[in-house]
């Protein structure tokens, strides 16, 4: 299996991508500990992932939150070296313009979003194991413009360039890549439809200017998250990999 004998944190694992790309590390042997805010997510992952720890184990963190992300850490580091974190955690909850977004809004935005991977990186890169590969969840709109999407770009931008300067900052120990996907069939992009004039009608313009004809499924990156994290992308660092069907050519 590509993962045998490596032990991964997936941040934001309960649900969407984070919870695909937790069950694929499983699946290629990785001991993968999932850490998550939502604790009905995590309540019933523990059902899948028990305390006993069989190939890896579903850990309540807010990620954002310093005192909780240390001792999440520590207790996960307590079994040896980490070989690969993936920053996956984070929030779209608003659709607004700069001058719509309240300062609030914006900051719960950074906090999840960016704040996020700052912290998780600073606490675990210590007790990452040579040649250990940290993959950063980004996403197309921190690349391209968008409209009524000011915060969540923003975090998404600043993500792509953090993980450039990780990628040099770390080198040749780790490599740091990020993911960019475009629009994924998941609970966030569900609750983006909701909040527009006509769901329906947003879903059909998106899908229509995407080449391959299709929203992206999780899957779809969690196995760009699994290629990225195995051995097989020995000379890949610093590069921000979009997975969106073609949407932001």
């Amino acid at each position: 299996m590509r993962l045998q004998g490596k032990t991964a944190i997936v941040t934001g694992g309960a649900t969407g991508i984070g919870h695909a790309i937790a069950q694929c590390f499983v699946g290629a042997g990785a001991e993968t500990y999932i850490l998550d805010r939502d604790q009905e997510g995590i309540k019933n992952l523990s059902k899948v992932y028990p305390p006993t720890i069989g190939y890896g184990q579903a850990l309540l963190c807010d990620v954002s939150v310093e005192a909780q992300l240390e001792s999440t850490i520590q207790r996960i580091i307590s079994r040896g070296s980490i070989h690969i974190l993936i920053n996956n955690a984070g929030i779209n909850p608003v659709s607004s313009k700069v001058t719509e977004t309240t300062e609030k809004q914006w900051d719960e935005v950074m906090e999840q979003n960016l704040k996020g991977v700052f912290l998780t990186s600073r606490k675990v890169i210590p007790h990452m194991a040579p040649k250990g590969s940290i993959i950063n969840i980004a996403s197309i709109l921190g690349q391209v413009g968008a409209r009524d999407c000011s915060a969540y770009s923003a975090s998404k931008g600043a993500i792509i360039a953090l993980t450039k300067s990780m990628a040099l900052d770390y080198a040749p120990k780790l490599r740091v890549n990020c993911i960019c996907p475009g629009a994924v069939q998941t609970k966030m992009f569900n609750a983006y439809l909701a909040r527009t004039d006509d769901p329906d009608n947003e879903r059909q313009r998106i899908v229509a200017n995407i080449p391959l004809e299709r929203l992206g499924t999780v899957e779809d990156v969690a196995h760009a998250a699994l290629f990225l994290a195995s051995d097989e992308a020995a000379w890949i660092t610093g590069a921000a990999l979009v997975v969106d069907g073609g949407d932001s050519i």
